[in-house]
């Protein structure tokens, strides 16, 4: 019997920034490949968010692939035909030559096997390439896959789309939407910061929404806890389709170098990213992100980002970026 491979299995375990940067590609291989069913293998909740955002199946990664990463892996029967059935396998999860390509090939010999990586420090562009975001980690993994120039072209396109109009979602902006955590403590602005700021813009009448992550919420003080919730709305997301709905929502976003971050930038939304250190390898993506940097984070003065907030809230070509009201 002939086996109709028209699977498009994309491997991904890692944070939702590291996740959200791999949407081009996803985008690119459903454009390229429009007969064929784009599934990304990965955490359940990253999974539901890519079906939501992007249109592509879920796999969740828990389900029996952890095999592949040992000797003599046993598929269970629908991980198997799901392999089997694959034209195309990416892979943010190995590398070159070690277990886990030895076993996919040995399964499944016949697809192109692509491995990505987020964290590569890639060469292929100079410092003067800075404004056109080629050192970007985006723009670093379409030149990884310069072995298969079609499939590059065709994520460089869906790119530099991404970057300009960001995905197509409806949005319904309300209020101004701040998140001060992020993955490490050398990542996040000062917390007292953060409440100085949004007691300003409480002072402005701009209506506040503070998201905090349930691991986060345990490493901030109840006093600034409690300031913020005095003058704001709080909200704990405890789904990334939760999150989402919550950026959605957003007029401007004011966050770290962090998930949330890369998400609204994405779908949009005016970002206002801080960063204690070189922004260009990891800024999120998107129409409207803009970008606040120092030597620290702690030398960015709450006046500093106050008053981009401001200009973004007054601004309606900024807001409108993706909104509702776009009628394209």
């Amino acid at each position: 019997m002939l086996n109709l491979r028209r699977n498009i299995l994309i491997f991904h375990q890692a944070a939702l920034g590291d996740f959200i940067v791999t949407f081009p590609i996803a985008l690119a291989m459903g454009r390229m490949f429009p007969q064929s069913r784009v599934m990304y293998v990965t955490a359940d909740s990253k999974g539901r968010l890519a079906e939501k955002l992007l249109g592509v199946d879920r796999i969740d990664i828990e389900s029996g692939w952890h095999v592949l990463h040992g000797t003599d892996p046993e598929l269970n029967d629908r991980n198997r035909t799901l392999l089997a059935g694959a034209h195309t396998i990416i892979s943010f999860v190995s590398t070159p030559n070690d277990l886990w390509e030895d076993n996919v090939r040995a399964l499944n010999p016949q697809a192109t096997l692509i491995q990505l990586d987020t964290k590569s420090a890639d060469d292929g562009a100079d410092d003067g390439a800075e404004a056109a975001g080629e050192n970007h980690v985006t723009a670093s993994l379409i030149r990884q896959m310069n072995r298969w120039p079609v499939l590059s072209a065709a994520g460089g396109q869906m790119l530099s789309s991404v970057r300009a109009r960001g995905l197509n979602i409806r949005r319904m902006p309300v209020d101004l939407v701040i998140h001060p955590g992020a993955g490490s403590p050398q990542k996040r602005w000062p917390m007292e910061n953060f409440v100085k700021l949004a007691q300003s813009l409480h002072r402005a009448n701009v209506s506040v929404r503070v998201l905090l992550g349930e691991a986060e919420s345990g490493e901030f003080s109840t006093v600034d806890v409690r300031a913020l919730r005095d003058i704001a709305t709080l909200h704990t997301p405890a789904t990334y389709l939760e999150l989402l709905e919550n950026l959605t929502h957003a007029k401007v976003f004011i966050g770290n170098d962090s998930g949330p971050g890369h998400l609204a930038g994405i779908i949009g939304v005016p970002v206002i990213s801080l960063f204690g250190m070189r922004s260009v390898r990891w800024k999120p993506i998107g129409p409207a992100v803009h970008v606040i940097e120092k030597e620290s984070l702690a030398k960015i003065s709450v006046d500093e980002v106050l008053q981009m907030t401001h200009r973004l809230m007054e601004s309606p070509a900024e807001v409108s970026i993706g909104s509702a009201d776009d009628d394209d």
